[in-house]
């Protein structure tokens, strides 16, 4: 696999990644409520643990699907329709955001178990994670890649670093700004709403990709 082609499926991995992580989720709906309820320490230690849940789900899942893509270029083809659908269903699901759910939700903290032990349970549990690194890493994989599993672990970094970056500054804007002012519904909302869009477009786009190698 060529230098060219390892970038382009890196940067458009970056950029699919970093629209789906910002949108808020389950995830960062628990950092902020750790944020509220705990603390700003207890919310970071909650953001590493759920970096370490992601990790394990990424390698679960690169290994299982690293020999399917070596045996079936086809499974490629398959991965990125089911990603764009994915991809496309989320984006519609924010885009329908109820104004009155607000951030509720997420603001349960378990205190009978650690921080840490917290953000891990819910990074394994994140349907974020399945989708992200069961459909989405695996589509930007090359087709005739040589070594599969490596380039899939190579690329699951991706999400995982920007994870633990776009987490740890909603934590920091969370514990920056007065509850009143940022976790409006509305906020919320608009905010739901705008990444919806872009991950909407990011399901045309990968529909693109695979009609192509379709007719390829």
């Amino acid at each position: 696999m060529s230098f060219d082609v390892l970038l382009n499926g890196i940067l458009g991995l970056m950029l699919t990644s970093a629209v789906l992580i910002a949108v808020p989720g389950p995830s960062v709906m628990f950092f902020i409520g750790q944020v509220m309820a705990a603390g700003r320490a207890h919310a970071v230690r909650g953001v590493l643990g759920n970096a370490l849940g992601m990790a394990l789900v990424a390698m679960v899942l690169s290994f299982g699907l690293g020999r399917l893509i070596t045996h079936s270029d086809g499974v490629l083809v398959v991965l990125r329709l089911i990603g764009a659908l994915v991809l496309l269903m989320i984006g519609l699901k924010y885009l329908r955001v109820d104004k009155s759910r607000g951030v509720a939700n997420g603001q349960t903290v378990e205190h009978q178990a650690g921080s840490f032990l917290s953000g891990a349970i819910v990074g394994v549990t994140n349907p974020k994670a399945l989708i992200m690194f069961g459909v989405l890493v695996p589509s930007f994989l090359a087709k005739g890649s040589e070594s599969p599993v490596a380039v899939l672990m190579l690329y699951s970094l991706i999400p995982i670093a920007l994870g633990v970056v776009i987490d740890l500054t909603w934590v920091m804007a969370a514990h920056m700004i007065s509850r009143s002012a940022f976790l409006k519904g509305a906020t919320i909302q608009w905010i739901n709403r705008g990444g919806g869009l872009l991950i909407v477009m990011m399901a045309i786009l990968l529909f693109w990709e695979a009609w192509n190698t379709m007719t390829a």
